[in-house]
């Protein structure tokens, strides 16, 4: 029996920042994705995404960048896989959805 599964990939491109990205699925439970804050920034030699797989769900996907004064950043909900960018600096962010191709 094959288990079916999303994947949400998320282009990281941040100034030198620290960032969170997660999953939840429709009851609000964390099922994917990070706990405490990683870096984050741009690397021009270096596979700068964070991929998530979880479960076939509907889901919502959060982001906050550690030490910003902005709030986290919900997009959703999806019953697919999914693509973003995570770029800005520490109080100038934007997290866009993006193609996958």
């Amino acid at each position: 029996m094959d288990i079916k599964a999303f994947t949400s990939d998320t282009d990281l491109r941040l100034t030198l920042c620290s960032c969170r990205i997660w999953i939840e699925d429709s009851n609000g439970y964390r099922i994917a994705g990070d706990e405490d804050y990683r870096d984050c920034s741009y690397d021009p030699a270096g596979d700068d995404h964070e991929y998530l797989s979880f479960q076939n769900q509907t889901y919502t996907v959060h982001a906050k960048v550690g030490g910003s004064l902005e709030k986290q950043k919900v997009r959703g909900p999806f019953n697919e896989n999914t693509c973003f960018s995570i770029h800005g600096s520490v109080d100038d962010w934007k997290f866009d959805q993006k193609s996958c191709s």
